[in-house]
């Protein structure tokens, strides 16, 4: 095993997996799938290469139609503080 395969936060290992990532792009909540990963068996820490992060960058460049809208809660969070 070699320290591409170990957890940079908690040192465990890191497998190869397809993962979906959300992230504010321009203001507005994007989601992307089957975006390749590696992911932590023991923490879930998730990470990927920068040629994927660059790929990523010109695919919303691109200005790519989404293929389906989603519907996301907004809950605030002074609510838990008044309960």
């Amino acid at each position: 095993m070699n320290d591409s395969n170990i957890c940079p936060v908690c040192g465990g290992v890191m497998e190869d997996k397809v993962i979906q990532m959300d992230f504010r792009y321009k203001g507005n909540l994007v989601v992307i799938e089957g975006v390749p990963s590696q992911v932590c068996v023991r923490c879930g820490e998730q990470l990927i290469s920068a040629a994927i992060s660059k790929d990523i960058d010109k695919l919303l460049a691109s200005g790519i139609r989404p293929v389906r809208q989603i519907s996301v809660p907004v809950v605030p969070y002074r609510h838990m503080i008044q309960t």
